[in-house]
């Protein structure tokens, strides 16, 4: 079971995604603060967001495996939307994301994708 789950493809790019914008996310907190505060690894919510990596990383690699034209690519298309939304509007207020936190995310799951699939995954 673990080497099937080692060997998705599309789960390991959203995992790896959403494990580089928590990495990301102590960097920049570091430039803003001038310390290393490694809590940041484990919070919800700040720049950038990696929920939005995930679910974005997720929803491209759904599309270029499965095509853009399934039912899967719509439905997963459909849940970044919820989530990312959710993360800017119905969490704002506790620990969601504004606007520019949520496009970065999405950008960084987007390009993550594209450098995995196209230099590892592709055959």
């Amino acid at each position: 079971m673990i080497t099937s789950l080692l060997s998705n493809e599309v789960l390991l790019t959203a995992v790896i995604s959403m494990f580089t914008a928590q990495v990301i996310k102590i960097i920049y907190y570091y430039i803003l603060e001038k310390k290393f505060n490694w809590i940041h690894i484990f919070e919800a919510g700040g720049m950038p967001s990696s929920h939005s990596a995930l679910v974005c990383s997720l929803t491209l690699m759904v599309g270029l495996s499965e095509g853009f034209d399934s039912v899967l690519f719509a439905a997963v298309a459909v849940f970044a939307a919820i989530v990312m939304y959710d993360a800017m509007k119905v969490r704002a207020e506790e620990v969601g994301h504004t606007l520019v936190e949520v496009s970065t995310g999405g950008t960084l799951g987007v390009i993550m994708s594209l450098i995995l699939y196209f230099n590892y995954f592709r055959g």
